[in-house]
């Protein structure tokens, strides 16, 4: 470790002592721009600072840089992952999984499956109308048809038009979302589910942001999701680890395609998207994880405390709307016209909609993000 850090601080001499002043001062500046998600008034967007831990898993999986499509050439690489995999089958309550790049490829994966099985001749995806736009992109890809269903004051998908969609036509597929990209609202996951096996359809859950909440004890939001046909979850937006980290998981056995003649792979692939891939996609996650899997667990409690004293502090102070997720989004809306558009530039908030209502948006994604320090850049805007 020691060597690697001489050999970046060599580099950066050299580029310092060559004048290459451009590119010594672009670093600086990538430098800075990374700076901004471990500040207290970092509220902007699902990109958590990375961990110390992460970074030097990051580091243990670049140095490795293996192919796991020739798993038998790296057994221990193979086994962290299998003994990961286990870990989040455990925790989701479903039997098998991968890692891919992102949860935008999981949910295009996830109804690929969906297609692939052909539960229904049906070509139709119901989900949320606030569901991530990799839903309709997936739709477009595989050509299938993305129908949305109207949300709730909350940001939730409405059951009763779910339900009257399905009588109406019968999906192949419907999506529920544990913790939108708008506002981090949760839709009722096991009516979802119930709803989708009653009419015969793949049931798939989006919990990119909100799966972080299967890690801690006591929560109601992800209950029922053992019955879900598949979910993804993305590590990289709320455990503080360096994209990209994200899983796969579900009901099924995933088959391999044996239509396919790779004659150079000891082993036929798995009907996947991802294709080469190696310890970057989990190795820091693992690493994390042995290091201290409760410091994990506190940095989830200590950003839904922060966003929970957030929506506090506003409610006591303002007469704003409020909207409070418990996967750790606080949305409002300011009133008299206010514009925050300053405080958008320097990534405090971003903005969003909730039922077609302009929104603020502050994402405790951090668990260095305080409420106080978002309370002292609002004040001059009550």
């Amino acid at each position: 470790m020691n060597q690697l850090i001489g050999t970046l601080e060599q580099i950066l001499d050299r580029l310092n002592n060559n004048q290459d002043s451009h590119t010594f001062e672009l670093i600086s500046l990538l430098l800075s721009e990374a700076n901004l998600h471990s500040q207290p008034t970092w509220a902007a967007h699902m990109t958590p600072a990375v961990s110390q831990s992460a970074l030097l898993g990051q580091l243990i999986a670049g140095l490795h840089n293996g192919n796991l499509l020739s798993a038998d050439l790296y057994p221990r690489l193979a086994e962290i992952e299998a003994q990961l995999i286990r870990w989040f089958c455990l925790l989701f309550k479903q039997k098998n999984g991968h890692f891919t790049h992102g949860s935008s490829y999981g949910n295009l994966e996830a109804l690929w499956q969906a297609r692939e099985r052909g539960m229904t001749p049906s070509n139709i995806i119901y989900g949320s109308s606030a569901a991530h736009y990799s839903i309709a992109k997936s739709c477009r890809i595989l050509g299938l048809e993305f129908r949305p269903i109207a949300t709730d004051q909350q940001g939730r998908m409405q059951i009763t038009e779910l339900k009257s969609a399905c009588q109406k036509d019968q999906p192949l597929a419907i999506v529920a979302t544990a913790g939108t990209s708008s506002c981090g609202a949760i839709d009722s996951l096991s009516e979802c589910i119930d709803i989708a096996h009653t009419v015969h359809s793949w049931c798939h859950i989006d919990a990119a942001w909100g799966g972080a909440l299967a890690l801690l004890e006591n929560q109601p939001y992800l209950s029922g999701i053992e019955h879900a046909d598949s979910l993804c979850f993305d590590p990289h937006k709320s455990l503080g680890l360096a994209k990209p980290c994200s899983v796969l998981v579900y009901q099924h056995t995933l088959e391999p395609f044996t239509d396919l003649d790779v004659d150079y792979l000891s082993l036929t692939p798995n009907k996947t998207i991802a294709g080469s891939y190696g310890g970057e996609l989990f190795i820091p996650l693992w690493f994390c994880l042995q290091v201290n899997q409760e410091e994990i667990i506190s940095h989830i409690k200590q950003r839904l405390r922060q966003a929970e004293l957030f929506a506090q502090i506003l409610k006591h102070k303002t007469d704003w709307a409020i909207w409070h997720s418990p996967t750790g989004i606080v949305c409002f809306e300011a009133r008299d016209s206010q514009d925050l558009s300053l405080l958008e530039k320097k990534g405090i908030f971003s903005r969003a909609k909730i039922n077609s209502v302009d929104v603020y948006r502050a994402v405790f994604a951090n668990p260095t993000t305080t409420a106080k320090a978002l309370i002292t850049e609002l004040e001059p805007y009550f």
